[in-house]
């Protein structure tokens, strides 16, 4: 054998190599895009099919308030408002966790209506919050999507009517001397 085909030998085989190669990585690819339109589209299926359907929102989540000490958070009213009528009241009896800015309080209500108002009064502020409703969600691992699909609330997206925007409530932005229903 001459020079020239072993050269010739040698780069057909390279070709192949790297044409094997990008075969594998192109398959890799199609298969992690596959799976995210896949997965897209059973969320927007369980989406219409389950989140849409729920009624009752589990409370007891998270609401995070700014701008206030905790001398004015000591006491706290939540109002649970139902068709213009209050149904539920609770005070709490608030301590904040050190001299932060922004404290955390725990929804006092364990289930409600989504379509029901949290009407929640710190001081002479108050904070109408509405908007419940759930999420189709995935858990993600480094991968991608891992376990099913299953609905998760988004909390309330108005705040006084208006787009609760992060979601955290400010002093400044509470009505002031609302009148309860």
């Amino acid at each position: 054998m001459t020079a020239k085909k072993i050269f010739k030998i040698i780069g057909i085989l390279i070709t192949v190599f790297i044409a094997l190669i990008l075969l594998f990585f192109g398959f890799i690819w199609g298969s992690i895009a596959w799976n995210r339109y896949s997965k897209k589209k059973e969320a927007i299926r369980y989406q219409k099919a389950v989140c849409d359907t729920i009624k009752t929102v589990q409370g007891n989540f998270e609401i995070m308030v700014n701008g206030f000490t905790n001398k004015e958070l000591k006491k706290i009213n939540f109002y649970l408002q139902r068709d213009k009528r209050i149904v539920k009241d609770t005070t709490i009896n608030f301590v904040g966790k050190d001299d932060r800015e922004t404290q955390t309080l725990i929804m006092p209500f364990k289930e409600f209506n989504i379509n029901d108002r949290i009407i929640l009064v710190i001081k002479n502020r108050t904070y109408l919050l509405s908007g419940f409703s759930y999420m189709a969600v995935y858990n993600y691992g480094m991968f991608g999507p891992v376990g099913p699909c299953h609905c998760a609330t988004s909390g309330y997206q108005n705040v006084n009517g208006k787009p609760g925007g992060s979601g955290l409530l400010l002093k400044n932005e509470g009505l002031v001397n609302y009148k309860l229903p």
